[in-house]
């Protein structure tokens, strides 16, 4: 399902971002932004170790 040869891509095309010249709103913002961007991946962690898992399972 996953193939772990395949090029993954850079996160450093999204983040981190130059914050030199955000304002205390726009830091605060992007916080929100940030703390989203982790409860999506985390999200997305859950969903590949219960398929691997249930892979693991059945092959074992």
């Amino acid at each position: 399902m996953f193939n772990d040869d395949l090029p993954k891509p850079k996160a450093e095309s999204i983040f981190p971002r130059n914050i030199e010249f955000f304002s205390v709103t726009d830091l605060k913002d992007y916080i929100v932004e940030l703390e989203e961007e982790i409860d999506r991946v985390r999200q997305d962690m859950k969903v590949k170790e219960k398929s691997k898992n249930a892979a693991d399972s059945f092959f074992k």
